[in-house]
């Protein structure tokens, strides 16, 4: 029975859920470990440090991924070798640019940074160097459905890191920089890995053209603003709480955004898997295939994370107790405050993703621009009023609620979608899923 199981389920979403799972195992065994050897204050720092890093690198991936993907995917071999060269030479000049950055920020801002951050601002740009191969690959074995690729470098990368953490916890070494420096020896034990799979396609940096690297920069270039004004939001957040608060609140604040690893897993894996089903429609002009394909993943992965969003909400406390300690019981109602929210939000993303792939990513970007103004506001405004952090996730709930009226109304003056389509289709291919895997484990069985 495990075997037609296994079997029944092994396709591009279960290897793309996969990454994602690997991805999400070791950041929580390397989270629970550095919030139990870390104080309160100097873990606070280490999430904004990587709240900073993610922000850079978000950049990058929304300038180059999408368009790697949907110029490389299903090209021919030399033309494929133009697009991939233009990225790599379009994503060196960036990366350089945050390396030669950090440093001036470094030497101009000095006096303005305490010595840890110091330490931080050097190695920003660094760490984006180091990362780059490997998150190069990664977005050339997505345009090629290769993921089950994709759980190699994500458990070379994850996997060492918290290897790295236990050598530094055994030496009793776990300080702030070294926990740095073990998160940069990760990223290059994975980017050499990518490199000598050859993976990255770096030698194509040589058949780059101009015109090739324009139209990738111009179609990036308008989901930059989408997806960073996104990445944004975390970011304000912890920047407010840190700024009006102190950095143990930041500390504090990060323990839901670990609970809601569980549903971004699997937001992940399916927004990854949907991106060329709804591309392929919208190049066919072919909007009623886009309307049904947007209504059956919001629908079905909205039915997939509820039985999640149930669980964490009954056993809230106990899991904090696991994931971190007693101390941190204080994120209790913060947590089950996001998970609430979190029932809406593949319904913003599948949005934001629709409204990409039908030409219409500047609603996108205004709704996520919005969306990242209001949060900010709300933060300011409910911190200063009540002094309290679960203020913040109330601020982020009215803005999930926000961002899926808004990009609902616009989504419908191109596409004939309806709110019960999401319900009825999510049900049927949740109904289909499960009869395939029956199926096929019953079929397993008997051979």
């Amino acid at each position: 029975m495990a075997f037609g199981f296994m079997a029944a389920i092994r396709n591009r979403h279960f290897n793309s859920l996969l990454g994602n799972v690997v991805m999400a195992f070791f950041n929580v065994l390397s989270f629970s470990l550095l919030v139990r050897l870390l104080s309160l204050t100097a873990f606070g720092e280490w999430v904004l440090f990587i709240g900073t890093y993610n922000l850079l690198d978000q950049v990058r991936t929304a300038l180059l991924q999408s368009g790697l993907i949907k110029f490389y995917a299903g090209v021919e071999e030399e033309t494929g070798r133009r697009v991939t060269g233009a990225a790599w030479y379009i994503s060196l000049v960036l990366t350089l640019s945050y390396v030669a950055l950090s440093f001036v920020v470094y030497f101009v801002a000095y006096n303005r940074f305490n010595d840890t951050w110091h330490l931080f601002i050097q190695w920003l740009g660094l760490l984006s160097l180091f990362s780059l191969p490997m998150n190069f690959a990664t977005w050339v074995l997505q345009a090629e459905h290769r993921f089950e690729k994709i759980v190699l470098v994500r458990l070379m990368q994850n996997g060492s890191f918290l290897l790295l953490l236990g050598g530094l916890y055994l030496a009793g070494m776990v300080t702030l920089p070294n926990v740095l420096y073990a998160y940069c020896g990760s990223m290059s034990l994975a980017s050499l890995y990518c490199l000598l799979r050859k993976w990255t396609r770096i030698r194509t940096i040589f058949f780059r053209t101009k015109a090739q690297a324009q139209e990738l920069f111009r179609f990036g270039k308008h989901i930059v603003g989408s997806m960073v004004s996104s990445s944004l939001l975390n970011y304000s957040d912890t920047l407010v709480i840190r700024t009006l608060l102190n950095p143990a609140a930041v500390a504090i604040y990060s323990i839901p955004q670990k609970f809601m690893e569980v549903i971004e897993i699997i937001l992940r894996s399916f927004v990854a898997t949907a991106q060329p089903t709804l591309s392929s429609a919208a190049n066919r002009h072919d909007y009623a295939a886009v309307a049904k394909a947007f209504a059956k993943y919001t629908g079905t992965v909205t039915l997939l994370i509820l039985p999640f969003i149930i669980g964490l909400l009954l056993f809230t406390q106990p899991l904090i107790i696991i994931l971190a300690d007693r101390a941190y019981l204080g994120a209790t109602d913060i947590v089950r405050i996001i998970l609430l929210s979190a029932i809406f939000w593949p319904m913003d993303r599948f949005i934001g993703v629709t409204l990409d792939m039908i030409n219409l990513p500047q609603i996108n970007f205004y709704k996520n621009f919005l969306k990242l103004v209001l949060n900010v506001a709300c933060d300011i405004l409910f911190v200063w009023i009540y002094t309290d952090i679960r203020s913040v996730a109330l601020a982020s709930f009215l803005n999930v609620i926000f961002a899926v009226v808004f990009g609902y109304y616009f989504m419908k003056q191109r596409l004939d979608v309806k709110l019960r389509d999401i319900w009825d289709l999510g049900i049927q291919e949740c109904k289909r899923l499960l009869a395939k895997v029956m199926r096929k484990a019953a079929v397993a069985d008997e051979v």
